[in-house]
This record gives C-alpha cells, structure tokens and sequence, in this order.
C-alpha cells in the first residue's frame, strides 16, 4: 500500500487548525518600571515617576535607560539614577531632578547622560566618584545645583548647557575635557591635581574658572561676558588663548600664585573689563612667572595690564611682549597701586629695581595716562614698544 506524501500544503493546514484550536500566541508585556527598581536590563518609561525615596539603581552593564521624554521626580532623599561598578550605561531623553544627588556614579566607567534635563537636586545634580572614568555629558541642560567630579578620569562634556549649576573637579580628576558648551551664573573650578583639562569654544556668561593645584589647564577660543579666569597657588603650565573677555571686572586675575609657575596668556582680546590681566594681589610671587603676548586690550576701565609686586613681597619673573593696548585706563575711579600712584594706563607696573620684568614690542595708543608706565629702573626694556596718543607717552621704557 503506498503512504501519501506529507507536502507543504499539508503543513500549512496543519498550523492553520493548531491556530484555530489554541488562538493567537501573544507576547507578555513588560512590567512597568517602578520607583526602587533594580535594573539590569534596557528600559524605557512608558510614564513619569515620582519617587519618596531612590529612584533607579544600576546593577548591569551595557544598558540604556531611555526616560522617553519622562521625568523621575524625588522628595530631596536617595538619588535619581545610581550606578556603581558598572560600564557601558547610557542615560537618555528626560528630565531627573528634587532628589538628593541627581545622577550618582561610583567606580563606573565608559557611560553617557545624553539629551537629559537634570536640575534642583539637593547637594548635587551630577556626582562620580571612586576613579570612576570616561563618563560622558551630552546635549544635557543641568540647572540649579552643583556637579562635582572627584577621582574622575576622563570626564567629557559637550553641548551641554549649566545653569546656576557650578562644576568642581576635584581629587585628582584627570584630564577632563569641556567644549562647545554654556555656562551661567556657573562657575568651573579645578583643585586637588584636577590636571591636564581643556575648556573649549564654550561661552561663560556671569561664569569664571578658578584653579587651585591643578595642573595644564588649556582654555581656548571662549567667549567670557563679565567672566574671568583666576589662578590661584600650586598651579603650572596654565594656557589661556585665543579667547574673548568682555564687561567682567579682572578678567584674568592672578592672586597668591604661590608655587605656580609658567603662566601663558596669549593671542586674547579683552574689552570693556575694569582690568585685562591683573596679577596685582601677590601674598608671594610666582616661579618661572608669567607671559602675558600678543593679546589686545581696548578700553578697560582701569588698565589693559596691571602687574604688582611690592618690595616686601618675593618677585616673579614676567614678559609682557607684542600687545596692542587702545584706549585704556578712561574710567579709573581715582584707583592707585602700593605706592599711591594712579592706574590709569595701558600698561601699569610697579614692582622693585632690578625686578625680573621684560617689556619688549607692545604697541599703545591713546590711553588714559601712560601707555606703559614703570618705575624707572624697575623692568627690563626689550625695545620696539611704541606710544601714540598717550599724554604722558612712556616711563620706565623707551617708546618710539
């Protein structure tokens, strides 16, 4: 007897009763995510949360937390988002904020928080610690609240946004990168060997940097609106260029640089400050000094330079070299240096005879007194400054 063949349409009627009999198989939804939640897998909220406690705690690697344009909201305790000892987690879309610490990372490495709203957290709205690394701010906006770096190498922020939110780096966070980003009413300080930084084709709005112990900062191509920069003691190898300061008070301020050494400040344009560059409040002078060149100063208030070291005081090496000064030194308000004579001038300086102070090929034209004023015998003059509408031309150096 021959045994018919068991064909395709066979097994396509076969399915088709098996369907009828049993119905359509449907997949079981995912839970929904909750307040407390340990994850350990990709999530996306499909709602906001709002949270008396912790919000979400990271327990795997490699995840994303997609908050969908959702926010988690706390109670001013735990922390909105918390990760430790993970890599490889990506935050993204929404908006955390009223928890105590905002977003917590803590020996975790290469992870984002991208396109994140993150604001009013209690004590900060961003915290790493223990040698986390590679931890990465993009397109975020942090408002209202501090963010603090500590033990943190290699934290990058871009096209992000600050608001009333500071930064401190801090305890030997190494190399962090910040370009292309906003800064209001938040200020940016590095400290404790927070070293090798670079702060780049930013715009700092009522916002300055500060320094203290920290080593080979770059800060290039920004834009300062009553900003500044103010370097503080133990710091070396610091680079200012290439950036704009403008309507700030010291735009450059170098005050009680103990053990700081090899200061650059070059290729800057400063306009409409009190004072450009202002190393005038020296407890003690710096080690291997500092290069103020080939910046232009134009109408500061007070001076396009003031450098002062009185006598009592340790003296620092300075070369103030190929600067163009303009109008300077026109709404002094009666200001004096140490001695009680006016500042009022392009270039101000007053420090001891013999000090190790070079000024060579500055270019100064109609400022307010003096387009370079020192005490004679108390610099060097290396030739080719100029002076050229200044009433009380030059002293201290020679001007043509």
């Amino acid at each position: 007897m021959r045994v018919p063949r068991f064909t395709r349409h066979h097994a396509a009627v076969l399915a088709a009763t098996v369907a009828l009999a049993t119905g359509p198989v449907t997949a079981t939804p995912a839970p929904p995510v909750l307040c407390g939640d340990t994850v350990t897998s990709d999530i996306t909220l499909s709602a906001d949360l709002h949270c008396p406690g912790p919000g979400l705690i990271v327990k795997a690697g490699n995840v994303v937390l997609n908050l969908n344009g959702h926010s988690i909201t706390g109670s001013g305790t735990g922390s909105g988002i918390s990760v430790t000892g993970q890599s490889g987690v990506r935050i993204q879309n929404g908006k955390i904020s009223k928890f105590d610490y905002g977003v917590f990372f803590a020996e975790s490495a290469d992870s984002e928080l991208a396109d994140l709203t993150i604001a009013d957290n209690v004590s900060r709205n961003v915290l790493t610690v223990d040698r986390s690394t590679n931890i990465k701010l993009t397109n975020d906006k942090i408002r209202r609240g501090r963010v603090g770096i500590n033990t943190t190498a290699g934290l990058t922020v871009s096209n992000s946004e600050f608001t009333q939110a500071p930064i401190d780096f801090s305890l030997t966070s190494r190399s962090p990168v910040i370009s292309g980003s906003k800064f209001v009413d938040s200020d940016i300080f590095y400290s404790q060997n927070a070293n090798n930084g670079s702060l780049t084709a930013s715009t700092l709005i009522r916002s300055g940097v500060g320094l203290r112990e920290a080593d080979g900062l770059t800060v290039s191509g920004n834009v300062f609106n009553q900003g500044y920069i103010r370097v503080l003691n133990g710091c070396r190898d610091t680079t200012i260029t290439d950036n704009r300061f403008s309507n700030g008070d010291r735009a450059v301020f170098v005050q009680q640089a103990t053990s700081s050494a090899n200061l650059r400040i070059t290729g800057n344009r400063f306009t409409g400050n009190q004072i450009g560059v202002d190393a005038s409040d020296l407890s003690v002078g710096m080690e291997n000094g500092i290069t103020i060149s080939e910046n232009t100063f134009t109408d500061n208030a007070v001076a396009g330079i003031l450098l002062e070291s009185p006598s009592y005081n340790s003296v620092y090496w300075a070369r103030i070299a190929k600067n163009t000064l303009t109008s300077n030194g026109k709404r002094s308000g009666g200001r004096v240096d140490s001695a009680g004579r006016p500042i009022n001038d392009g270039i101000h300086v007053n420090v001891p005879a013999g000090s190790p102070v070079e000024i060579t090929g500055n270019i100064t034209r109609r400022n307010a007194d003096y387009g370079i004023e020192a005490v004679p015998g108390s610099v060097t003059d290396g030739g080719g400054n100029t002076s050229s509408g200044n009433p009380s031309g030059c002293l201290g150096v020679t001007c043509t």
